[in-house]
């Protein structure tokens, strides 16, 4: 495969395609789901939530709150939540440990509440399957995430906080975790996420005197560092769900309303190079390689393009399209190898060196017998595929190969001699004049 990467371009190209390549490229991935009556709206939305919680003080012994909530109107009923709770411990070296200088705040079982709030009816948990499983490790078969709700837990003014660490997964199907924050009133109480130097922040505070419009949500891997900073004011309620393997699909890149693309640490980086006056000075094309396999030459694969893009690939689409780039997903021609020890190879103009042969859009398996009763210019074979000579600057190169043309020849020596080709991320990027 050709390279081109100019000196201006080379550190800034070689940093986002490692990036990229990396898991710290979709290590976290969060949004808002806005509460309203109107189910008008295209957008996922969410009516008020009900908790209802085992309350050994009520009349009944059993006490309610309706989210969103004003401070000033429903104090009392966010003080006995409080008061019912426990204090939340952590663990370290296998125990639970009460420690309020490391952490304070408090906690409900599941066992002890209920809420009418599901992560699933939402789309909460298709995007995270989508966005985070690919890169969550060697799961053969898990497509799919299972939440399971964890607990209730509450910082609240002054001071409630939970200083840096890393969660210990309960099982081995454990891959992360999601924490959803109700609609209240509370300033503070940043949620940090970091891996491998990068960072996310998470701030969904609104402060009194403002209405709480949005039920927030995050996800991350289990062995993200995170911390929750201060609440200075209000209460900050939240649900967290351990997240596990499962078996199960997807069809959400590009098209997953719960999710802020600007919560994934990759749109930064990609940003902040686009900001860069020294990158792609005069524009271009930039390459990024699928690195996730798809039957990107068959029907069915080529309908399910690109919903079914995921991990890194679906943050990569997702972005470039955040940021009002055209991105397409293109086949790109291997001219350099031939399947079924065929011998048969298209020499290159050199014109052509540091170019690629790429086609004008993915399709099925092209045959041409073009020139087979005997010599055919390899450029003619070429135009029976579909496609023109690019000049790319490659992130990251792709590296799934599917047969998508064949050149069948007859006479003395009859036979097929097949190409492959790579599916890729092709995005045409705009002068730094025009960024």
């Amino acid at each position: 495969m050709a390279s081109r990467k100019p000196e201006m371009i080379k550190d800034l190209s070689q940093e986002l395609g490692e990036f990229i390549k990396s898991k710290s490229s979709t290590f976290a991935c969060g949004g808002s789901i806005p509460v309203t009556h109107s189910s008008d709206s295209d957008r996922p939305s969410v009516g008020t939530i009900a908790l209802r919680w085992d309350s050994p003080n009520s009349t009944n012994g059993i006490s309610k709150l309706v989210f969103p909530i004003d401070n000033s109107k429903h104090g009392g009923n966010i003080t006995k939540l409080i008061a019912d709770c426990q204090p939340a411990s952590f663990g370290y070296k296998g125990e639970s440990v009460l420690d309020d200088t490391y952490r304070k705040a408090t906690k409900m079982d599941r066992s002890d509440f209920s809420v009418d709030f599901c992560p699933y009816e939402l789309g909460i948990i298709d995007t995270i399957a989508q966005m985070l499983l690919p890169n969550a490790g060697n799961h053969v078969g898990a497509q799919g995430v299972k939440a399971e709700l964890y607990k209730l837990n509450i910082y609240g003014a002054p001071s409630g906080f939970f200083k840096a660490h890393v969660d210990t997964p309960r099982s081995e199907t454990q891959f992360g975790s999601l924490v959803v924050s109700l609609p209240c009133q509370y300033v503070g109480g940043q949620l940090i996420v970091r891996h491998a130097g990068q960072s996310v922040v998470f701030d969904w505070g609104v402060p009194s005197g403002l209405d709480s419009k949005n039920v927030s949500w995050a996800a991350f891997y289990s062995d993200c560092e995170h911390e929750v900073s201060e609440v200075t004011e209000g209460h900050r309620i939240t649900l967290t769900y351990n997240l596990y393997y499962v078996p199960g699909v997807g069809d959400l890149a590009g098209n997953s309303p719960v999710m802020d693309v600007t919560t994934l640490a990759l749109y930064h980086k990609i940003n902040a190079a686009l900001g860069e006056s020294t990158f792609m000075t005069k524009g271009g094309y930039l390459g990024v390689g699928c690195q996730h396999a798809y039957a990107h030459s068959t029907p069915k694969g080529i309908s399910s393009l690109p919903g079914v893009l995921k991990g890194s690939d679906m943050a990569v689409y997702s972005v470039f399209k955040a940021l009002g780039l055209d991105v397409t997903i293109r086949p790109v021609l291997q001219l350099d190898e031939s399947g079924d020890g065929c011998s048969l190879v298209i020499s290159v103009n050199e014109d052509h060196l540091d170019e690629d042969f790429i086609g004008h859009s993915l399709s099925e398996l092209v045959i041409t017998e073009r020139g087979g009763n005997g010599d055919c210019p390899g450029q003619l074979i070429l135009n029976e595929f579909g496609g023109s000579w690019m000049s790319v600057n490659w992130l990251t190169y792709p590296v799934h190969d599917e047969y998508n043309l064949a050149h069948a020849t007859y006479g003395n020596e009859p036979g097929v001699n097949y190409f492959y080709s790579r599916a890729a991320l092709i995005v045409k990027v705009p002068s730094a004049g025009e960024r």
